[in-house]
């Protein structure tokens, strides 16, 4: 400001010397209008100015001008208003070089206007085409804009060689089409914070969003969002994006949100269907002024603020999440792309598939097939089938499965560091959590690693693991084995010979059993009328031999067994000779006799039960 003052000072001073010179001829050299305000230190009113190519001529040409000059404090303050940070994004905001021209234009008029020659009240044409008003009243001098902004002149009466400048303390805006704001300044400027979160956290969302030709956007407020937390039962937006399905499904809900065409309400009627971004129909409702938007599960939000318009369409804000359908997989299609097969046979087999399906909410700790492969090995099992036979049957594999299931839904978040659960087989899991890395032990101890966490499915989450889990898992011993296959005789015949508890506490054992008819065969080829005739006439010791001569001390199932002919060693002290050929297993008495295997693989707690149709005589 003391640069102006310095204008005047030496304006004055150099008019005197030359007043009293008679030899100077020629006119006062006044700065020009760009050199005043250099001299002035008004550089970025200068650097606005040369920002639009020809103005400085332009305003050089002219015949005379006053120019109403902001302070680069004025301008400063201009940044902020327009939330700019330095001219180039005023610029941008303004609408451009054009709209900036306008606005500079709007700050100077083509005549001579000092301090002295204003009245109280007075409308100039300006550059731009449009009208400024002046107030002069005494020892002040203001300027108003198109918007009603009044300035001060802050420094009056600066001669240049073209007319005269006057500072102002504020940038004075025309009535000008200022450009709408994108989608993300419309959010940001709404506080609509964690919207802005989620459309960032979806690569080339925002792009997507700001180069669509024309969009409705029903903006849900933060209030919104956390309520949707709460439903989900997530602690932030990370949580919600797991809990949802993951970044795809996040996706298809903000899309659901956005109609690609421009809806204002007052072009909306009493009921309209709209197709959003993610191909799925939303309904927006019109009563009076008030709009709701319904979702295609009936849950509705109310428009808190309507039209807000944006550079490629229109903003209403609204009070609650809409939710798509969201396409969540089955428990079945999620195995099937994790490509979990081994899994899914064994659900197959063991028929859960629609147990599974139809489980309101539950928690699979789901095993790889690196998983069951190494469960087939420790159980020497070749295959899945295998492995059903060692482990008791269907009955015994569905309650393998049931133990990798919880009825309700834990995502890896939820869990505590130690968590108890009871399974869809009625016993205990324990699951732990460590930082990052959750684990879960069975009933026998055996610890497995989760290594795929939080897929979710339709009613609930998946984790895979590394390690099939095993249950208590009930086998009958081999008298109850006897009983559920209905050996009466067999029965008799043991208990007579006293093998019960020999059999009971034997480590491992291969038990060939004849079936009822086997004993009666056997009966009418030795001419005796019952089991207790028999045994009185043989003698005990004789039918102990017998029945330990069905007895081999080592688990052998039948798949175990190795191709065509081998002697077996019984508890009888003599060896059997077992045929295995294909799936057919016979054995073969020491009179010759060959008998079938007539049911395999019947799985005792301390071994297997073959059934079979005849009873092997060892030597007499």
């Amino acid at each position: 400001m003391t640069k102006l003052f310095k204008f005047l000072l030496m304006g004055s001073l150099f008019f005197t010397i030359l007043s009293c010179s008679d030899d100077y001829q020629g006119p006062i050299p006044f700065p020009t209008l760009v050199e005043a305000a250099n001299e002035a230190g008004l550089t970025t009113l200068v650097t606005a100015v040369r920002a639009i190519p020809g103005l400085e001529a332009t305003l050089q040409s002219q015949d005379a001008i006053t120019v109403f000059a902001p302070t680069n404090d004025a301008f400063a303050n201009a940044l902020t208003q327009f939330k700019a940070r330095d001219l180039n994004e005023l610029v941008a905001k303004l609408g451009g070089v054009q709209n900036l021209q306008t606005v500079l234009g709007f700050h100077v008029v083509p005549a001579v206007a000092f301090s002295r020659n204003l009245n109280e009240n007075n409308l100039f044409t300006t550059l731009a085409g449009q009208q400024l008003r002046v107030t002069s009243t005494p020892g002040s001098v203001t300027v108003t804009d198109a918007a009603g902004n009044v300035a001060r002149v802050i420094q009056a009466d600066v001669q240049i060689e073209n007319g005269v400048v006057h500072v102002i303390d504020r940038v004075l805006i025309p009535s000008i089409q200022l450009p709408k704001p994108t989608l993300v300044e419309a959010a940001t400027n709404a506080g609509l914070t964690t919207l802005l979160t989620a459309v960032t956290a979806v690569p080339g969302l925002p792009n997507a969003l700001l180069s669509a030709p024309n969009i409705t956007v029903f903006a849900p407020t933060n209030e919104a969002f956390a309520a949707a937390l709460t439903v989900f039962k997530a602690k932030d937006l990370n949580e919600l994006v797991i809990k949802i399905g993951g970044p795809a499904n996040l996706e298809k809900v903000l899309g659901f949100h956005v109609v690609p065409a421009r809806a204002l309400s007052s072009s909306l009627s009493a009921s309209n269907t709209f197709q959003t971004l993610s191909g799925q129909s939303i309904t927006v409702e019109k009563s009076g002024n008030t709009v709701t938007v319904k979702d295609q599960l009936g849950r509705t939000a109310q428009v808190v603020a309507a039209d807000i318009e944006i550079s490629n369409g229109v903003v209403h804000v609204i009070n609650g999440m809409m939710l798509p359908n969201l396409g969540l997989p089955t428990v079945v299609q999620a195995a099937q792309s994790a490509g979990l097969t081994t899994l899914l046979d064994a659900v197959t087999a063991a028929g859960l598939g629609n147990t599974l399906l139809n489980t309101p909410q539950m928690t699979v700790f789901a095993p790889s097939n690196a998983a069951f492969t190494a469960a087939l090995q420790a159980f020497g099992a070749a295959n899945l089938n295998q492995l059903v036979a060692k482990i008791g049957g269907i009955k015994n594999l569905q309650t393998v499965l049931g133990f990798h299931v919880v009825p309700a839904a834990a995502f890896s978040f939820e869990l505590g560091a130690t968590n108890t659960f009871t399974t869809l087989a009625g016993q205990s899991l324990t699951v732990t959590k460590s930082g990052s890395t959750v684990r879960v032990r069975d009933a026998a101890g055996n610890t497995a690693n989760v290594v795929a966490a939080d897929v979710a499915i339709a009613n609930g989450v998946v984790h895979v693991i590394d390690r099939v889990l095993l249950p208590t898992i009930d086998l009958p011993n081999v008298v109850e084995a006897a009983q559920a296959a209905n050996l009466t005789v067999l029965l008799q015949a043991v208990t007579a010979a006293g093998l019960g508890n020999t059999l009971l506490n034997q480590q491992a054992m291969t038990v060939f059993a004849p079936t009822n008819q086997a004993f009666a065969n056997l009966l009418q080829k030795l001419g005796f009328a019952s089991l207790q005739e028999m045994i009185n006439t043989l003698g005990a010791p004789a039918v102990t031999k017998v029945l330990g001569f069905h007895v081999v001390p080592a688990t052998a199932f039948s798949f175990n067994l190795a191709s065509g002919a081998q002697d077996v060693p019984t508890l009888a002290g003599e060896t059997l000779r077992v045929t295995r050929t294909g799936n057919n297993v016979t054995v073969t008495d020491k009179a010759g006799n060959t008998f079938n295997v007539i049911v395999a693989d019947v799985a005792i707690e301390n071994g297997v039960v073959h059934v079979i149709d005849g009873v092997l005589l060892p030597t007499l």
